[in-house]
C-alpha cells in the first residue's frame, strides 16, 4: 500500500528526518510512536506531500508519488487528519464533510451515510456549528471528514491528544472500525500502549531515525521499547 523508503528532510535547512522508512500493507493498521521530536508528524508530512523530502522516495499503490502534489495524493486514496485546525469551526456538521469531498465531482448519499453511521453523535448534531462540538466529537468530524473521499490510507496524527478517557475509547473504538471496512490506516499516537495494543505493527521513532519496527504486541513485549519509551515495564 505504502513504502517510504530512506526519506531525511524537515523545515528550512533542518533535516528532522535521517533516513526514516515506513511501510503500511493494505489492511494493516501501522503506528508510529516515540518521543516529542522525533519526527513522527513530520514523516506523516513528507508522506501526505506537505513536506518535501531532500532525499528518499514515497510510493503508493505500486507508484511513485515523492514528488506529486498533496491533492493528487489525495485523488490517488490517500487521506490526512492533522492534529489540530482540523475542521472548520464555523461550518455546521454536514458542511464539513461535504468540504472533505472537494475532490469529488459527484458525492453519493451513502458517502455520507457511511461517515453518519461511524460517527452516531455527529448525525444527530449534523446541522449544527462544528465548534459547538465536544473535544471528542469534533475530532470524530475530522476523521469523518477524511473518510469523504473514500480513501484507501486514512493517516491520523495524534487522534486522541487532548481527549477524556471516555472519548479516547470511543475514537479507538472507531479506528477498529474504520479498519474492519477494509480501510488502511497509518497514525502517530501518544498513548503509545493503546495504539500498539491496536495495531498490527508499528516503528519506534529516536532523533529522526528508526530505533524499532516490528509487531505491534512484539514492541509492546520488548523490554528495552518499555523502559525507554513505555514508560518502564509493568
Amino acid at each position: 500500500m505504502l513504502v517510504a523508503e530512506g526519506l531525511v528532510g524537515g523545515y528550512g535547512g533542518a533535516d528532522i528526518l535521517k533516513g526514516v522508512s515506513i511501510k503500511v500493507d493494505p489492511g494493516e493498521i501501522v503506528v508510529i510512536i516515540g518521543p516529542n521530536g522525533a519526527g513522527k508528524s513530520t514523516v506523516m508530512k513528507a508522506v501526505f506531500g506537505l513536506v518535501e523530502p531532500r532525499q528518499g522516495r514515497v510510493t503508493f499503490a505500486g507508484a511513485d508519488i515523492t514528488r506529486l502534489a498533496t491533492e493528487q495524493r489525495v485523488r490517488r486514496g490517500m487521506s490526512y487528519v492533522p492534529q489540530e485546525r482540523n475542521i472548520f469551526v464555523s461550518l455546521s456538521v454536514h458542511e464539513n464533510l461535504e468540504m472533505g469531498a472537494f475532490v469529488r465531482n459527484t458525492v453519493p448519499r451513502a458517502a455520507y451515510d457511511r461517515v453518519y453511521a461511524l460517527f452516531p453523535p455527529l448525525a444527530e448534531k449534523r446541522r449544527q456549528a462544528a465548534g459547538e462540538l465536544s473535544g471528542g466529537q469534533r475530532q470524530m468530524l475530522a476523521v469523518g471528514r477524511a473518510l469523504m473521499v473514500e480513501p484507501k490510507l486514512l493517516m491520523l496524527d495524534e487522534p486522541t491528544a487532548g481527549l477524556s478517557p471516555r472519548a479516547m475509547d470511543e475514537i479507538f473504538a472507531c479506528i477498529r472500525a474504520i479498519n474492519r471496512e477494509g480501510v488502511s490506516l497509518l497514525m502517530v499516537e501518544q498513548n503509545a500502549k493503546r495504539a500498539l495494543a491496536l495495531a498490527h505493527r508499528g516503528y519506534v521513532l529516536s532523533t529522526g531515525e528508526n530505533r524499532f519496527a516490528d509487531t505491534g504486541a512484539a514492541l509492546l513485549a520488548n523490554r528495552e521499547v518499555a523502559e525507554s519509551f513505555l514508560g518502564g515495564v509493568g
